[in-house]
């Protein structure tokens, strides 16, 4: 597997290479696997312009509002969610 690295511009367009797996999709919200973790990427109209997990690249477009990283094995469904979102729940 290659390096990881991930090229953001304008908010709007990421590159993306070293990733493993792609968990879940949707227009609201990114998560892949890389060799160091869970990648989570949140925005609106996101879709995928490349996929080659063969390579481990991919390039996301759309409005891009926040990229956070988790350790392997943290709670991913956790993310993005407000304390009090968490405790009412």
């Amino acid at each position: 597997m290659s390096e990881h690295s991930l090229t953001l511009v304008d908010r709007k367009k990421i590159q993306m290479s070293g990733i493993k797996h792609v968990n879940n999709f949707d227009e609201d919200e990114v998560i892949l696997e890389t060799g160091l973790g869970f990648l989570l990427i949140a925005g609106s109209g996101l879709h995928v312009s490349m996929l080659n997990l063969e390579e481990g690249k991919v390039n996301l477009e759309g409005q891009v509002n926040s990229i956070e990283y988790k350790e392997p094995g943290a709670d991913i469904k956790s993310k993005g969610k407000s304390i009090l979102n968490r405790l009412l729940k």
